[in-house]
């Protein structure tokens, strides 16, 4: 399953090396791979692909995870998006 979350930071390039930071936290929710992705306007996104969904949510929703937000500049804007359906063109 895909779960994309997108946020507004401080600092396109400071969040980039934070979220690199939490390889630990993102395998406890089941990560096998996380995608990265930012606008011009600070706007950035982490898609990541979980095989466990609802330990992915109890670890989002967890101190540790605002915690490592706020280390990697995450300013707000927080939105998380699973990505439940697909279509083929």
């Amino acid at each position: 399953m895909l779960i994309a979350v997108r946020a507004e930071v401080e600092d396109v390039k400071a969040w980039r090396e934070g979220f690199k930071t939490h390889g630990d936290l993102f395998k406890s929710q089941g990560v096998s791979v996380a995608y990265m992705g930012a606008t011009e306007g600070n706007s950035v996104i982490g898609v990541f692909e979980t095989n466990n969904v609802d330990e992915f949510m109890r670890i989002f929703n967890d101190p540790a995870t605002a915690e490592a937000m706020a280390n990697d500049k995450i300013t707000g804007g927080v939105e998380l998006f699973v990505l439940d359906e697909t279509f083929t063109p």
